[in-house]
């Protein structure tokens, strides 16, 4: 277990222990003059992150006081930061000022057609976990409507987990087709441009479905989201998980300008969804682990 895993293990394990919710812990730490948000601690208790900086360690210190628990606890299992940047896990709007400044060159480079013409009315994603715990593909079938003029084409940006050298590779499209793909010189960012077998104008829809797969050299994955910038109608995650791989836990978490809320999930029976309805904009998301 790397000393990341171990520290989320065991913040885990002394909430757990305290029987005390996370709502209750940042409004205790925000008492005791170490405000984080609710984001923040799901994030350090799903190991999506770890503190760092002189505020962040200051509260894992109050964190270690709030539950009863000895100085150093968990400090000690602090490694180095491994987090790059200010890159936060994927979510709209993109606020992340790196995020946002290669998204918006990632599109440039796939010279994709605005999308202000278009609205995500169904979003559906299978998610496939393999025996290792990550991600192994990702069927997404998706309906959409054009508001206005012409639509052609849909562009799509994946944001890996860490930088790297590979991108998604997406077959098997039905109702269209890859027309153009770009991998970012910053190496966190890539995009396909899927072009519509049928234009559709105001009013009108299209179906299309996609699968995408992570080659060798991907970064694991153990999350899926879908990120819409408007309200849409339907948005659902179906993760499934290899019977001889369940995670020792798991969480679904929603993310909008405003709010943050994260709910653990049980998985004993190998699988399990989040749905949202009239939803947006924001993140949906479920993330998982293992721990040893």
């Amino acid at each position: 277990m790397d000393r990341s895993t171990a520290f989320a293990s065991a913040l885990r394990m002394a909430i757990s222990a305290r029987g005390v919710t996370l709502a209750q812990l940042q409004s205790q730490l925000r008492d005791d003059g170490n405000p984080v948000s609710m984001a923040t601690l799901s994030y350090w208790r799903s190991g999506a992150r770890q503190p760092e900086g002189a505020q962040s360690l200051s509260a894992v210190e109050g964190i270690e006081d709030r539950l009863d628990l000895d100085r150093g606890h968990l400090t000690s299992l602090l490694g180095p930061s491994t987090r790059l940047g200010t890159v936060a896990p994927p979510r709209l709007p993109f606020d992340e000022e790196r995020v946002q400044r290669e998204a918006d060159e990632t599109l440039a480079a796939l010279r994709a057609a605005p999308q202000d013409a278009l609205r995500d009315l169904s979003t559906q994603m299978t998610v496939q976990v393999g025996l290792n715990g990550t991600v192994e593909r990702v069927v997404t079938r998706a309906l959409v409507q054009s508001t206005k003029g012409v639509m052609t084409e849909i562009p799509l940006i994946d944001a890996a987990p860490v930088e790297t050298d590979e991108m998604p590779v997406v077959s098997d499209v039905v109702g269209g087709r890859v027309d153009r793909e770009y991998l970012h010189p910053g190496r966190l960012l890539s995009g396909v441009v899927i072009a519509l077998d049928t234009p559709i104008t105001a009013g009108g829809t299209a179906l299309f479905e996609f699968t995408e797969t992570y080659p060798p050299g991907y970064p694991p994955k153990q999350s899926a989201w879908h990120a819409t910038s408007r309200v849409a109608r339907e948005s659902l995650i179906w993760v499934r998980f290899h019977p001889d791989a369940l995670p020792t836990w798991c969480e679904e978490y929603v993310e909008t300008e405003d709010d943050y809320v994260s709910t653990m999930r049980s998985v004993k029976s190998g699988a399990v969804h989040a749905a949202r309805h009239a939803f947006g904009p924001g993140v949906l998301g479920i993330r998982w682990g293992y721990d040893e």
